[in-house]
This record gives structure tokens, sequence and C-alpha cells, in this order.
């Protein structure tokens, strides 16, 4: 009897043991998805899919040390420093690993630019759906340059269907947290009557809205507006006013305009002096065109002394620069 019970008690236990391990089993949580701080792809386990780079480990951005705990055992830099400053390196491709890394941990400006890799292709496989969604959920968590790439991406039509009422949509949530350029493509809207009934003096609002802010394109609109009577009565002085306005907040374009103006006489006294100055203002913020002005001054000695030697170095600037015609000048001249 005794041996039976011991028996039995075995089995029972055995039993036990054996169900406890199955459904230990079951409840096995799934792996946590992570993403690979060397090669910026999504795996699972203890081990990157893609390059086989251990989970966790980072790659101090100050020293170059490899590392698996939180701060680099080389200089000490915090892991989460490290990251940020790779994330905003300006070459695209380099950061691409801990900007997408800062995105998956939910940080709606990093989210934003994972957007952007999405829809340029880059360190990823173009895919629009994916950048429209990072936008999406980046601008829903109250970050406003979000909703002005989703709008542009409705708006250009070009991966994907184009929207002008979703675009507008989106415009208009960039500037109610307050965009700047938000206000400045409703303008646009309103201007072309695009997607709404043309109204310019709805869009003049929206440019001046844009421009409170220190935007330059929207002084550069305003400006335009004056200077053609669009919406106002014609002024050039006042549209003067606003080009010189835009150039003085670093906008390459009205630099270059304003230049123009003074080379030429146009709504100005003509003054190359004046002219040459803004034309070296716009070429400095990289504007071609003025590169190229700022040749042909030198060439033909248009308010500087004739000068073969600096043309030829502002024609190179201007062709390196993706002007055209600066190209074909400068090998001309060059040999």
């Amino acid at each position: 009897m005794k041996c039976d019970m011991k028996r039995f008690l075995i089995l029972f236990l055995s039993l036990v043991l054996i169900s406890g391990s199955a459904l230990a089993a079951t409840q096995q949580p799934e792996p946590e998805a992570w993403v690979c701080l060397k090669c910026g792809q999504v795996s699972d386990g203890n081990a990157c899919i893609v390059c086989g780079e251990t989970r966790g480990v980072w790659t101090c951005f100050a020293c170059g040390t490899r590392n698996l705990s939180g701060a680099c055992m080389n200089c000490g830099l915090e892991k989460s420093a490290s990251i940020k400053q790779e994330a905003d390196d300006a070459r695209m491709p380099a950061a691409f690993s801990a900007v997408h890394y800062l995105a998956a941990a939910g940080d709606p400006v990093y989210l934003a630019r994972l957007g952007r890799y999405y829809e340029k292709g880059i360190g990823v496989a173009q895919d629009a759906d994916k950048a429209a969604d990072c936008f999406r959920k980046a601008g829903s968590a109250g970050y406003a340059p979000a909703w002005v790439y989703l709008g542009r991406l409705y708006d250009a039509g070009v991966a994907v269907s184009q929207d002008y009422s979703l675009a507008l949509e989106c415009y208009e949530k960039a500037a109610e947290l307050g965009s700047a350029e938000g206000y400045w493509y409703l303008g646009s809207f309103y201007e072309e009557g695009t997607g709404v009934q043309q109204n310019y003096a709805m869009a003049l609002d929206y440019y001046h809205k844009a421009a409170d802010q220190g935007d330059a394109d929207a002084w550069m609109s305003i400006a335009y507006f004056h200077l053609h009577g669009k919406g106002v009565d014609a002024d050039p002085a006042q549209a003067l006013e606003y080009y010189e306005k835009a150039a003085s907040l670093g906008s390459a374009l009205a630099c270059d305009y304003v230049g123009y103006l003074y080379m030429t006489g146009s709504l100005v006294p003509q003054d190359t002096a004046k002219g040459i100055e803004w034309y070296r203002k716009a070429a400095e913020l990289g504007n071609a065109r003025s590169m190229y002005a700022l040749g042909y001054a030198y060439q033909c000695g248009q308010g500087v002394e004739i000068n073969m030697e600096e043309a030829l170095r502002w024609y190179e600037k201007a062709a390196m620069a993706g002007h055209a015609n600066a190209y074909i000048v400068w090998n001309a001249f060059s040999k």
C-alpha cells in the first residue's frame, strides 16, 4: 500500500513539473525588438540579424570606443549624449542608425527625421507610406515641422497621390502649433487658389503671421504683393523695404534680388556698388546666380575694376554651385 502511494506521489509530482514546464514555455514573452546602433536595422534576440552586432553595443561618437554600459569606458561620454550627437550629424547616411534608435524610443523630432529618410530612401528603401506614418506620429506628438513635411508630400504628389485638401489640413495643423512655415504654405495656397478659393487678403494675412516670426520667405511674398498690387495698392518703395527686410533675415534669394535691383536701377536709382555688396551677401549664402553675376561684374567692370582672375574665381564657384552657364564661361576662359 505504501509502495502504491509512493508511486502515485511520484507520478503526480512528475505531471505537475511537466505541465508547469510546458506552461512556462508557452508564456515566454516575444523577444523585444530593438534598433541596432551599428547598421540601424530592427532586430530581436541578442544579436543583430543583419550585421551580427551584439544587442545594446554602441560606439562612442567622441572617441570611437565600443561600449555596452551606459557610459564610454574610455572617455566617459554618456550613451544618450553620444547617440544624440551622432543623430545630429549633418551627414544623413552616417546619422541613420542613431536617428532610427531615437525615433523608436518615441522622440518626435527624430521620428520626423526618420520620415525624411524613408521619403528620400537614405539608409532604407524609399517608402512614402512609412514616411507619412512617421510624419503623422511626430505631428500628433506636437512637432509642427512634421505636419509641414507631410503637407509637402501630399502637395507635391510625387511619392503619394496628390491631395491638396490633405496638404491644406496638414499646413493648418502646423500653423495651429505656431509654425511659420505652416502659415507661409497656407498663404501660398490662398494666393494661388490651390485647393481653395483664391483670396489675396487671406494670403497676405497668413504671410504676415509667418513674417511676424521672422520668416524671410514670407517677407519676400509680402514684397511681391506690394510690388504688383495683389490685394493692396502697388507700392514699389514699400516692396523694396520688404525685400531688404527679407535679405536682412538671411534670404539668399532676397539678397540676390536686391542686388539685381541696384545693379539695374529697377525700383531704385542705379547703384552698382550697392548691387555688388548685395550680390556678395547672396553668394556667401550659397546663391549661384549671384556668384555668376559677380563673375560677370569682374569680367566687364560693373561696379568693380576689371579682374579676370577674380571673375574666373566667381565663375568657378557658381559652376560648382550648379550654374550651367557659369561652367561654360569658366571652361572657355580658364584654358
